[in-house]
Formats: C-alpha cells, structure tokens, sequence
C-alpha cells in the first residue's frame, strides 16, 4: 500500500480509475470533497502518477468482484464509498459497494447497462420506443440466426457487440454478406454475441443526468453530429443541444424512464438516444459520468460538474443543485479519413493547429492521434486525430466557430499535400427537430 491518508478523512475508493485519463480528475474533487482518494489496483505499477500524487493506492484483486469487498475491507479503515471512472470496472465497484452496504447502483443495473442484448429486452417489455432486435450467439448457427433476424428486422440494420466494452465495435449493415461478416467478427473465438438491431434513422442526442435513491434528474441534452453512414462515430458535441423545450422535455423524461427500467438508483448516467417522430429511443445507458470532453462541455456551459456529482453520490453525500443558466460550448472532432493516404497521416502531419487556436471562441486544440502511429478510417472514437473546443453566445455562432476551425486543421502525410476533408454538415437547427408524431 503507497500513500498516507489524512488524519480524520474517510476513504472513497475508485476501482482502477486510469491515473492517466479519468482517474486523476476524480481524484482531485474527492480531495476537494474531504475525502482520502484510494485507488484499488491489480497493477500499481500502471498507475505511477497516481501513486507520484500522492493518491493512496490499494493493491487488489480487481478482477474478483466477489471477494473485492473483502480485501477493501481489511486494507481500510472507514469507507464511504466505492465507484469508479472505468467503464470496464463499473460491475466490480457496484459489486464491491453493495457488500459493504454503501451507496451506489445494484450490480443487476449495472450487468444489464453493460449488456445491450438484457437492455434491449428491460427496454422493450417497459414499452418504451425500441428497435426490433436479435441476439446471436457464439454458438449459434450462424446463417439461420441471421436469417431469422433480418425476417423482422429491416435494412440497414446496425451490428454491435452485446458486451458494450468488447471489440470491434459497430457497423452499419446494408446487406446479409455484411451483417453476417460482422456477426462473425464480433463472435470469433467465443469472444461473446453479436446484438442485430434496426437503423434508428434520427438525429442523435445524450441525456446527461444525476440520481439519488432512485430519484432521476437530468442536467441537460448534449447533441451529437454523427460521421456518415457506414462510421457511427460522432463528429462533434454541443452542449446543451439546440433543441426547443419540447423535444428536450422528451428526451429527458424517456432518458428517466429508461433508468429506472433497468434499475439504476445514484451516481451520474449518460444516455445515448435518437429522436424520430418526437418518439426518443434508447441506444445506450451508462452508469458513469460521460466522457471527459462532454463532462467538461457541461461544466463550460452552465458549470455542473458531473464526476463531482458521481462522487457525492457515491460517498452518500448531498446532491448539487441544477443548473440554470446556459452558454453553448462544443467540440468538432478531426476524424481520420477513407482511403489509402489516411493510413500514412500521424500526429506531427496534422497542420494548421495554430490557425485553428487563432478563430475567435476557440478555447482548445488539440491532436490526439499517437506521433508516430497512423490514423485509420473512422469505426471508433480512437480514430480521431485531433479535436477543437469552442464557446459562443449562440448555437449559430458556435457552429461558424467549430466549422472554422476543425476546417484549418489537414493531416497531410509528408511528401504528399493535405488530405480533403469534406466540409460536415451543420449541427441541426431547433426547427428541423420532430417534436410530435
């Protein structure tokens, strides 16, 4: 065990939070909070700057969550809280917390958020807005499952894993060779099961919320801008989302209604849904803050600090009250492009990041892409090459300033000019969005 605690202060334990990216935020509002942050690791040596921090560190069995709580306990004095800001260690901290009798969500939600199959199913029997699905099995045959699947359910038709943290990610399928191509991918190996769903069609938004004892609120509605089909990947953020107050309103509520479907109670959620028809359909809960760059997009624009929030739950702390006031903010991410020359571009070729600085508004711009690894074609959110931030007084000179400056930005592999990168389109205006049916 590294690290001191303060005398008097109450351990808050997050379960392999990565020092590097999300894990020392956290750390830092637990401090804030009067708390002793201790990071519980199978592998101390991963997190040397948490451990430099002075963040005291627990060596553990992570991957056990049944005898986590166990080794916690005898490790620790007091503990208020057990979380985490790793998606794929969320099961393990409910786990852990629900042993020790500390707030926090049930594993059974947290195991049904992660499983998009046992989701879709909670979802659907609730009668909320659902695509048709199928789940297809490592087992199955293959062919048959497939061809049952697409008797109900249309083309396109979107294949995913069901494990929400497994590879290779999503696809857009327009044909049974490209469905059972995918399927195939994501079921090699026994690795797991292929979820097979309707295209939901619609814009696409992120309810940010905020829980205690199983009551819901909603902090607000990010939008997203979604690369071209077949990449469902987003392009950009804005938050909060130019939405009339109808529209919003059904979001949030058919976000609340999700949550308490599948049996979430406290921390911070982010929701991923599509609107059609002033109808909102689900696509993903989680049971964490939302990514860093959206968490910091809602604090810029009306200074709500979800991981805070996350943190005061999971320590039984009093909640934060509810934003009022609203200042657009975004990021537009630099996505790798098709073809060939994309596989040559790394981030010293990325240029213009300066002129990108130099757009009034901009706050951030950064390049993402490993120096010497290669962008590829976009099927994930690790293949953006950079990223621009960005406030404005209004959604419309937000967008001029997004567009702007993501269009200074050109990854240019040397010895060849700059990659053309279309021009996206623009962030939906209010009076596009279906608000009934």
């Amino acid at each position: 065990m590294t690290g001191t605690p303060p005398e008097g202060r109450a351990n808050l334990v997050l379960v392999e939070s990565p020092a590097a990216r999300s894990g020392m935020p956290a750390f830092r509002r637990a401090a804030g909070l009067g708390l002793t942050p201790v990071l519980a690791t199978a592998d101390p040596a991963r997190h040397a700057g948490a451990a430099a921090a002075g963040v005291r560190i627990v060596p553990c069995d992570t991957g056990s969550p049944a005898t986590l709580a166990g080794e916690l306990r005898a490790a620790l004095g007091e503990i208020v809280g057990v979380t985490t800001t790793s998606r794929r260690h969320a099961l393990a901290a409910a786990r852990a917390a629900a042993d020790l009798g500390l707030p926090g969500n049930p594993p059974g939600a947290v195991a049904t958020c992660h499983d998009r199959g046992r989701m879709r199913a909670s979802l659907a029997a609730a009668r909320l807005p659902s695509p048709a699905f199928e789940v297809v099995g490592p087992d199955d045959d293959l062919d048959a499952r497939i061809v049952a699947a697409l008797s109900r359910i249309a083309m396109p038709c979107v294949v995913r894993p069901v494990d929400g943290a497994a590879p290779p990610g999503v696809a857009l399928c327009s044909t049974f060779a490209e469905v059972t191509d995918h399927c195939r991918r994501v079921t090699a190996d026994g690795a797991g099961s292929a979820l097979v769903e309707g295209y939901l069609a619609g814009p696409e938004f992120s309810v940010e919320t905020v829980s205690s004892g199983g009551v819901h609120r909603c902090v607000g509605v990010t939008a997203r801008r979604m690369a071209q089909p077949p990449h469902l990947v987003a392009r950009g953020h804005v938050f909060p989302a130019p939405l009339p107050p109808e529209a919003a309103g059904v979001l949030g509520e058919t976000a609340c209604r999700a949550l308490t479907t599948v049996g979430v109670t406290d921390g911070a959620g982010h929701v991923t849904m599509r609107l059609i028809g002033g109808r909102a359909y689900v696509v993903e809960i989680g049971t964490l803050p939302a990514d860093g760059v959206i968490s910091d997009l809602v604090a810029d624009a009306c200074g709500f600090d979800l991981l805070d929030a996350h943190l005061r739950a999971a320590a039984g702390l009093g909640q934060l009250p509810l934003p009022g006031r609203f200042v657009p903010a975004g990021v537009a991410f630099l996505l790798a492009p098709d073809g060939p020359a994309a596989d040559a571009v790394t981030a010293k070729d990325v240029r213009g990041v300066e002129d990108a600085r130099a757009v009034p508004g901009v706050v951030a711009v950064g390049v993402t892409v490993p120096r010497e690894a290669p962008g590829r074609p976009a099927d994930s959110g690790r293949e953006r090459l950079g990223y621009v931030i960005a406030h404005a007084p209004t959604h419309a000179e937000l967008d001029e300033r997004l567009d702007s400056a993501l269009g200074r930005l050109r990854p240019a592999p040397q010895d060849r000019p700059p990659i053309a990168i279309p021009r996206q389109e623009r962030w939906i205006p209010p009076s596009t969005i279906p608000t009934s049916s």
